[in-house]
């Protein structure tokens, strides 16, 4: 693998910093919330540390690595950009086998994973950040970084309009989580994919829940799905069952009438399951997660990480009980949403990169554990039938976890592909063990 870094982002880094700082503090200043301003700087500039440390590290550390990929390919498709536009723009928007030139063609199969819709994607989007940076790869990581940026500050500006009283904590699990920063901000599908997702669910409570700007923010929605139907499918799959809840138990709240609603909602709720579950089925047919050969393709992706891990990192949910079944995959979803969520553990650290994970895993265990220490359970119990939130975080928690936990069989992947559910879960948390301040009394005034 080549030397991607170089004197050029050496000079040509300062100067982006600049501008981009520029135009973050211009924004900045039509934030009206005092609290939330001072998240808008410091979460960029996190997203900053993370993404040049994530090119350093694959660099001089690991030499080689999928982010260098995808930027070699934005820099062919660059090249398309400078010496022919219209083949630059028929690989950017035509499919991949209706090309219409030889010269498209030409440039097109050069580029890393041609043929991989999802990650020739990637090189795609890295190609319009190196247009604009002179092919420069730090700061097409700086690019990435304000993309997730992008998608992180909209989900806190949703979450901030649900529970304003919580801005604070949840601007802290959203954006200082040290996993979610490295893997989500440099070049890499993570970044494209956590910014879909974010974007997705600012976008659906802004616009179908809350009505504001419908139209706009139904496209928004639309259009990151299919960004995630395209790059990684079976996020949308596990972030389609909270949406239809989320949107279920909002507008079944508002049916004032307690007979209507007894009467209505389990109706609601069976024809608009059976509903989703057709168009799920439609969604996934023919594709990898198909639900007539999903769960064998489980089993021999498990099968296949585990053999070629490294032994340090591999872990086995028990692959020997798996037979290729949905039952068989069922019986292991427990123990892969608890190892999905909680595990290395800092005795099972084998390397540096490990014991970084241990240490967020302790931390999460620590605080789910505290949640459960100092909030009453009928608080927890009544929160979770109460506050719907709770629900949508906890169903695409433990709908992405289970599957990535049977699926992955090492740590160091198991990391990287975790980083959506995080925020979601932190968030889960802080609603839960929220304590409302006792309202101070009154001293008496003597006379």
């Amino acid at each position: 693998m080549g030397q991607f870094i170089n004197l050029q982002d050496l000079f040509l880094t300062p100067v982006y910093l600049l501008l981009i700082y520029g135009f973050l503090y211009f924004l900045r200043t039509s934030i009206v919330d005092k609290e939330m301003r001072q998240f808008f700087i410091l979460g960029y500039t996190v997203k900053i540390i993370g993404a040049i440390f994530f090119g350093l590290v694959f660099q001089f550390i690991y030499g080689y690595g999928d982010t260098f990929f995808y930027f070699q390919g934005a820099g062919i498709a660059r090249d398309a950009f400078l010496e022919r536009p219209t083949a630059y723009f028929q690989i950017l928007f035509q499919q991949m086998d209706n090309y219409s030139s030889p010269q498209t063609y030409n440039y097109a199969y050069r580029m890393p994973y041609y043929g991989d819709r999802g990650s020739f994607a990637i090189n795609l989007i890295g190609s319009i950040f190196s247009i604009l940076s002179f092919h420069t790869y730090i700061i097409n990581c700086l690019f990435f970084a304000l993309l997730s940026f992008a998608g992180s500050w909209q989900m806190y500006r949703a979450w901030a309009d649900i529970y304003p009283v919580l801005k604070k904590q949840i601007g802290w699990a959203i954006f200082f989580i040290p996993s979610v920063f490295f893997w989500a901000s440099g070049i890499v599908k993570d970044s494209v994919t956590f910014s879909a997702l974010t974007l997705a669910f600012a976008a659906f409570h802004f616009g179908i829940i809350r009505r504001k700007k419908t139209y706009l923010n139904v496209f928004i929605f639309l259009l990151c799905c299919y960004a995630l139907y395209i790059i990684k499918l079976y996020i949308l799959l596990c972030f389609i069952p909270a949406c239809g809840w989320w949107f279920y138990s909002q507008y079944t709240k508002q049916i004032e009438s307690q007979f209507l609603r007894v009467v209505f909602a389990p109706f609601l709720l069976v024809v608009g399951g059976g509903l989703a579950f057709y168009a799920f089925s439609n969604l996934i047919q023919g594709t990898a997660y198909d639900l007539n050969n999903v769960a064998q393709k489980a089993y021999i992706t498990a099968d296949w990480i585990h053999q070629m891990s490294d032994q340090g990192s591999a872990y086995d949910i028990g692959i020997d009980e798996m037979d290729g079944s949905i039952g068989s995959m069922l019986r292991l979803y427990p123990k892969g949403i608890f190892i999905t969520l909680f595990r290395p553990f800092v005795w099972e650290v084998k390397n540096f990169n490990m014991a970084l994970a241990a240490l967020e895993n302790l931390t999460l265990l620590l605080l789910t554990l505290r949640v459960f220490k100092n909030q009453k359970w009928g608080v927890i119990l009544k929160r979770l039938r109460t506050e719907q939130m709770v629900l949508v975080c906890l169903i695409f928690t433990f709908f992405f976890s289970g599957i990535i936990g049977i699926v992955s069989s090492n740590f160091g992947t198991l990391v990287r592909y975790r980083i959506p559910i995080l925020p979601f879960y932190m968030v889960a948390l802080i609603i839960l063990g929220y304590k409302r301040p006792k309202p101070k009394k009154l001293r008496k005034i003597k006379v």
